[in-house]
């Protein structure tokens, strides 16, 4: 079927659903609609047409104008995606890694999910899973392996060798749908989380992952656990934090941010399309429960912090609230209304408006925006890392803030022989707190330190 077949469809949806009064272009699109319907070669259906509409114009809103935001969600996955913006998932919460040796692959479980049906299975963090149902995983890739997790039913029993131990054993893991943390700390300790650094116990430390509707919740209980420590000062990591819920992500800011002598109380304002300001985000309404805190703090970004994360960024920045240490942030700062279409026909994500941070600077970069352009959130303090130190930097966090503190070394040991085997690069050198890998970690530390 014709692309603009699609739009016109599209189009007479959105009129319909929008509009009280009935033009003659509304009637054509309708009217286009029943000659498909009734005479394309394939038959199909209403629903087909319409969903394929929805797609049709979301496609063409990337291709013509490069908005790669804007899609419609169809009600087969609508579900899917509502969990993914609650932080909810569907499985058994296993962040596995591969190792691979001469003779075998081995997989290892990085960390369970924190309340996972993993965790509560008595699953830990360098557990070797031998089989999965009876089936050997040593011939497996690491993507074989992962749909078999991910694929599973109802229930699947592992065969593990537990971590410094030599008799495996059987383990029955139930799947079901749970709430994960969008809230880290620095490490483990047996039923929660540690949100001050173990080798610097007066430096708070809080990672937040991606922003759900329980974001601002957790934030604000770490906040509080940092503060009743004692600590002197905190670390916020929003590095590889795609964003998210931006509510939640203002009632962070106003738990940080006071009244500046230039910016006033603004935390960041909308524009739409024609450059027109539609409102503006203010400090002052803070959560019930929750208070203003002024401890010194250094905000971690890299170039895969974006939306949600920038703008929290960006206004600690702009208030002189916090320093910035890493690299450029990523550059989204368009704004997508989340539009639950009538009759159970799905979502439509649609971008319609633009951030811009409290000194009115732009945070999303078009399409041809050169680097010397007003786009992102630029750091304070430039720490660049290769690919390689990157990848080891996310390694190390996430088991380092996952895994139990009285396994967390022996793991992160095994995992730095590993990564050492695997590069085989005599350049590269670990550096920083052994085992903690982590240079921007480093640089932060140093400037609350005071060093």
């Amino acid at each position: 079927m014709p692309r603009s077949n699609f739009y016109i469809l599209l189009f007479a949806v959105l009129l319909y659903a929008l509009t009280a009064g009935v033009t003659l272009r509304d009637r054509l699109l309708v009217a286009t609609l029943h000659r498909i319907e009734n005479n394309a070669y394939f038959d199909p259906s209403a629903k087909d047409l319409f969903e394929g509409a929805m797609s049709g114009m979301a496609d063409f809103l990337s291709e013509e104008f490069g908005d790669g935001y804007s899609h419609y969600v169809p009600p087969s996955r609508q579900t899917r995606y509502l969990d993914r913006l609650e932080n909810r998932y569907d499985g058994f919460g296993i962040s596995i890694r591969l190792h691979e040796n001469e003779k075998e692959n081995l997989f290892f479980i990085d960390y369970p999910q924190f309340g996972s049906p993993a965790q509560r299975a008595g699953l830990h963090s360098g557990d070797q899973i031998l089989q999965i149902d009876g089936m050997p995983l040593a011939d497996k890739d690491y993507l074989e392996t992962f749909l078999l997790l991910r694929q599973k039913e109802a229930e699947t029993r592992l065969s593990v060798l537990p971590f410094g131990q030599t008799e495996p054993k059987d383990v029955l893991i139930h799947r079901e749908k749970f709430h994960y943390d969008s809230v880290e700390g620095d490490y483990f300790e047996t039923d929660q989380r540690i949100f001050c650094l173990e080798a610097h116990p007066t430096i708070g430390y809080i990672r937040i992952t991606s922003f759900s509707d329980t974001t601002a919740k957790e934030f604000g209980d770490a906040l509080k656990r940092i503060e009743q420590s004692g600590a002197e000062s905190f670390i916020l990591d929003l590095r590889d934090n795609p964003g998210g819920d931006v509510r939640n992500c203002i009632q962070i800011a106003r738990m940080l941010i006071s009244p500046h002598p230039i910016w006033g109380d603004v935390i960041v304002t909308v524009q739409d399309r024609n450059g027109t300001e539609r409102f503006r985000y203010r400090y002052f309404v803070l959560a019930e429960g929750t208070q203003r805190c002024t401890l010194p703090m250094v905000v971690l970004i890299d170039g895969d912090s974006a939306s949600a994360s920038e703008i929290l960024a960006a206004a600690l920045q702009d208030h002189q609230r916090a320093t910035l240490v890493g690299t450029r942030s990523f550059g989204k700062g368009i704004i997508q209304s989340i539009i639950a279409l009538p009759f159970q026909s799905g979502i439509l994500q649609l971008t319609d408006s633009e951030y811009r941070r409290p000194n009115g600077g732009r945070i999303h970069r078009k399409n041809d925006a050169a680097d010397s352009d007003d786009w992102g959130v630029i750091p304070d303090k430039i720490v660049e890392l290769s690919e390689t130190e990157q990848l080891t930097v996310i390694a190390y966090r996430s088991l380092r803030s996952n895994a139990l503190s009285m396994k967390r070394s022996a793991v992160l040991d095994q995992v730095r022989q590993q990564i050492a085997e695997r590069l085989d690069d005599e350049e590269f050198k670990f550096s920083g707190a052994a085992p903690y890998y982590d240079p921007q970690l480093d640089e932060a530390i140093r400037i609350l330190s005071g060093d």
